[in-house]
């Protein structure tokens, strides 16, 4: 059993949540397709990016320089 996998069943384990090897499978695959780009998401410097559009759910979607 790697860290992975400890981890995994032992943070469901405090929930209650039952866990089999093939839901390990299913978390290592989508590790595997997603968990490098979340990553990089998570590592990036956002500091520069420009701020969202602030949120007014009265008017209508607008794009970004829009007033």
């Amino acid at each position: 059993m790697d860290s992975f996998e400890l981890y995994v069943r032992n943070g469901l384990e405090l929930r209650g949540i039952d866990v089999d090897d093939k839901d390990i499978a299913v978390m290592r695959a989508a590790d595997a397709v997603y968990g490098p780009a979340i990553r990089s998401l998570m590592e990036a410097d956002l500091g520069s990016a420009a701020p969202e559009i602030p949120l007014d759910p009265g008017s209508p979607p607008r794009e970004a320089g829009e007033p």
